[in-house]
């Protein structure tokens, strides 16, 4: 039997999904709601399961949309039909494209991270804005990055800015989050580099060699890393500043020393598969 089509901005589905925009509600009820067509086509993609979809055709910019929930529908996931108005109240977008689900959170231990060979690791110690987060995962995605670690961060994974800023990308990634302790002592049980990045540094970023086993370590955008980690990591890089600004934003900063690393792997990949190694 068809469910019926929510009409009430004050309807109890509407409400919850006003309620899972704040982290509190998100970790009390072990949920999150997911908007945007690319964004729940990279979790359906990653497999992460969704609880419930809400759709308003109204808002639909293409074939596509109708699509994904006559795809859902088969996946026996339960469908909701909403008003033009309940939809509005619900989301979270200022330019809604019709559709939002509702999604467990899913957590991975530290201790169980499985790497392969010389893994590429992307660290991120006290990130507090989720525009950051997001950019820093697809530059993670484009540099081929095996695993992403949160220590400490003010935000968390599932915070709605961080996924739309992430273009869902968040979901096709191994993201961890962890207090310092935790990562100290995984870190101490690793054969991996961990290269800290400060401005304070001598050495440029493209000076250290990426192609070990490396842990790539950012700081806050108000603080940049904490004495703690500055005194635990024996190797600083810093990115050259040719003005007067005296650092990058953390996501910028990231995506360069992310690709540097890339490229000397990739440099080296060629000259192995070349012959000249």
């Amino acid at each position: 039997m068809p469910v019926p089509p929510i009409q009430s901005r004050q309807n109890e589905h509407v409400k919850n999904l006003v309620k899972l925009r704040e982290r509190k509600h998100r970790s009390r009820q072990g949920l999150f709601f997911i908007e945007g067509l690319r964004e729940l086509q990279h979790a359906c993609d990653a497999q992460h399961p969704l609880t419930a979809l809400y759709f308003c055709s109204s808002y639909f910019s293409s074939t596509q949309h109708a699509a994904f929930i006559e795809k859902m529908q088969a996946s026996q996931v339960t469908v909701y039909e909403m008003s033009p108005e309940a939809f509005s109240k619900a989301a979270f977008r200022e330019h809604p494209d019709g559709l939002i689900a509702i999604a467990p959170i899913q957590k991975t231990a530290l201790a169980t991270l499985q790497l392969p060979q010389a893994p590429l690791v992307l660290i991120l110690e006290g990130i507090e804005k989720p525009g950051n987060l997001g950019a820093m995962v697809r530059s993670a995605d484009g540099a081929g990055v095996d695993a992403i670690i949160m220590v400490d961060c003010v935000l968390d994974l599932y915070n709605p800015n961080a996924i739309r800023a992430s273009q869902g990308l968040l979901f096709s990634q191994t993201i961890i989050q962890c207090d310092s302790a935790q990562l100290s002592d995984w870190l101490h049980s690793q054969a991996i580099q961990v290269i800290a990045t400060t401005p304070q540094a001598q050495q440029a970023h493209w000076e250290v060699d990426y192609q070990p086993a490396s842990a790539l370590l950012m700081g806050s955008e108000s603080q940049g890393l904490s004495e703690t980690w500055l005194q635990k990591v024996q190797q600083h890089i810093a990115i050259p500043m040719l003005g007067k600004a005296d650092s990058l934003n953390v996501a910028a900063a990231a995506a360069i020393c992310l690709y540097e690393a890339r490229r000397q792997r990739t440099l080296t990949t060629n000259l192995s598969i070349n012959g000249h190694l």
